[in-house]
């Protein structure tokens, strides 16, 4: 069993306490990392201070050099492969999934090391004779990263790449879900040769660590994904430091299946959004709107597509495409959800049970009908492998439905009709519609919420920009 150190000020420390990560799937212990003090919380924060000073002073293009020997370290078979196992054995998603999100991460932090050489300013004509506004952009300073279970290295480095490349030092709080992942990157990032105290990764309990961080006046910038619940915490800590906060919070992305639209591509496509990582996603499809016309047949072949999803330990078997939820307590908090669907008038399509076999974190692929818009399950983030079908017949009525709704994350639209293409897209309240595919956000573009999904966002040139402050000057001559 690895016991895994935090990372701070450049060094790996030997912790008094140590916390145990247990693997989902069978309630094993499988590693444990540095349960961190208050001391070597605010040690980090210290360290990351005093290496900005002069990690801000490097050409941006030599920032980028430091990022680009971390993907190198990260690509390697061994660091890979010990990332991603990590990862599946503390939060359970299947190993092939796993090593694809590392993958991915260092994919997307290759494009984010490219801005280096694209942070722009402007120069503006003054009203006075003989002056230039000069306005360009700097680092923040010390950026706090608070990373959820869900996708603990993908998330890590979307938010921390474009930290370093502006120039800021990073601070680096994993949840204590999934802690070991984040150490295993420590090796990477030792390996690239940073200077000391440029990323500091804190192992530790929420009400410590979490605790200590959140609330330091020397952070000037938190960036965290997660629930709407904890984000508002966060927000309101930030706010008595006048902290900047970029939150990427909860989401109950509608897919809104048209009379028009293809069934066979409407089904994998939502299959796909609904069952990632298990259900638990912040933009998965959380609740389908079929049109009448075609629901018989479409509820059919989404039935057929959900049944036929193979189901496992994904560290043992590597073809399966779904495994375990993140605890037992979560499954026992999904079905709960379905119980109270099902008094509310739902009927079970497939589902709805525990599965023979498998230990008591993995909950099937469910499918619930005859919902209603006023139920429960179709308002509150479910993130777990449900979804609940509602039916509507016109086009107006399913926009009412759809923005019906505290988050606005994302939305699904299936269809081939340039009319609802644009009504939709325009009128659905949230920050990103996929047309006719399966949601995933593209590094280029902005990953962002509307309403309780979030304030500020992730990815593409505003997601970048997210870590810079402008400063202005009045240059007379």
């Amino acid at each position: 069993m690895k016991q895994y150190q935090a990372y701070i000020q450049g060094q790996f420390i030997h912790s008094e306490d140590y916390m145990d990560v247990t693997y989902p799937a069978t309630g094993q212990v499988v590693a444990q990392v540095s349960s961190c003090t208050k001391e070597e919380a605010e040690q980090a924060i210290q360290g990351a201070k005093h290496a900005f000073s002069s990690w801000k002073g490097l050409p941006s293009y030599k920032r980028a050099e430091f990022v680009m020997n971390l993907l190198n370290e990260m690509r390697k078979e061994g660091p890979l492969n010990d990332i991603a196992t990590a990862i599946t054995q503390e939060m359970g998603k299947p190993l092939s999934a796993a090593k694809s999100e590392v993958f991915y991460a260092a994919d997307l932090g290759e494009y984010q090391a490219q801005w280096a050489r694209r942070i722009e300013g402007d120069v503006v004509d003054s009203d006075n004779p003989n002056e230039k506004i000069i306005s360009y952009k700097e680092p923040l300073g010390v950026v706090l990263v608070i990373v959820p279970w869900n996708f603990p290295i993908y998330v890590l480095m979307r938010k921390i790449i474009p930290a370093l490349i502006c120039g800021n030092a990073v601070v680096i709080k994993p949840s204590v879900k999934s802690p070991s992942s984040a150490l295993e990157l420590a090796q990477c990032i030792h390996q690239a040769g940073f200077p000391e105290g440029v990323i500091n990764i804190v192992t530790g309990t929420d009400d410590v660590v979490g605790e200590t961080l959140s609330s330091s006046d020397q952070i000037n910038m938190v960036t965290f994904t997660g629930s709407t619940r904890v984000g508002k915490r966060i927000m309101e800590k930030a706010s008595r430091q006048m902290v900047r906060t970029s939150l990427e919070l909860g989401g109950k992305a509608p897919a809104i299946v048209m009379e028009d639209a293809d069934i066979e591509l409407a089904v994998n496509a939502i299959k796909g959004g609904r069952l990632a990582n298990s259900g638990q996603v912040c933009n998965n499809t959380e609740r389908v709107y079929v049109h009448r016309d075609i629901k018989e047949t479409f509820t059919k072949k989404l039935v057929e597509a959900f049944q036929s999803v193979l189901i496992g330990d994904g560290l043992v078997n590597p073809d399966v495409e779904m495994s375990c939820l993140i605890s037992a307590h979560d499954v026992q908090r999904v079905h709960n959800m379905v119980l109270s669907a099902i008094d509310e008038g739902a009927t079970i399509l497939c589902g709805g049970s525990l599965i023979e076999g498998l230990t008591d974190s993995f909950y099937p692929p469910t499918l619930l009908d005859q919902c209603t818009q006023q139920m429960n399950i179709v308002h509150d983030e479910i993130f777990g492998p449900v979804l609940p079908i509602i039916t509507f017949d016109t086009l107006e009525e399913v926009i009412e439905m759809a923005n019906d709704s505290q988050y606005g994350l994302t939305a699904n639209v299936y269809t081939n009709n340039y009319q609802y293409v644009m009504e939709l897209t325009t009128k659905l309240e949230c920050g990103e519609v996929y047309v006719n595919r399966q949601q995933g956000e593209a590094y280029q573009g902005y990953h962002a919420g509307w309403k309780q999904s979030g304030i500020g966002g992730d990815d593409g040139k505003h997601g970048f920009e997210e870590f810079l402050q402008i400063k202005t000057v009045y240059l007379k001559f």
